[in-house]
């Protein structure tokens, strides 16, 4: 059972019970980056390129089933599947029982294909 902690030792780890501890390891190794006022550390929501806007368009607040999803897009259920678990990947929709949900808003899209 002490084989694992010896090994440590050896190898050169030290006993760290909090944040001070580690900063009096790293000592005078830490540097805070630079930045200038003038770079963009993230863009706003509306600066970000909407992924498959025709699917997300047609997934709203409320639960929306995924071949629901696909007759309002015009597109088979499929590809309508790999680009929901794009969106979700993105942050975009979430998947709950029975469907998708959009989680971001993006009201700036508008709906497609809608079949009425």
């Amino acid at each position: 059972m002490s084989e694992g902690t010896h090994w440590l030792i050896q190898q050169g780890a030290s006993l760290v019970t909090g944040p001070k501890d580690i900063a009096e390891q790293l000592g005078s190794g830490l540097q805070w980056l630079s930045v200038s006022e003038n770079t963009t550390i993230s863009a706003s929501e509306a600066e970000v390129e909407l992924p498959f806007a025709d699917v997300l368009a047609n997934v709203g607040d409320e639960v929306t089933p995924v071949d629901v999803v696909a007759e309002r897009a015009g597109q088979p259920v499929p590809e309508v599947v790999i680009k929901l678990l794009d969106l979700e990947l993105a942050g975009w929709i979430a998947a709950v029982p029975g469907g998708y949900v959009r989680i971001r808003r993006a009201c700036h899209v508008r709906r497609t294909h809608v079949f009425v």
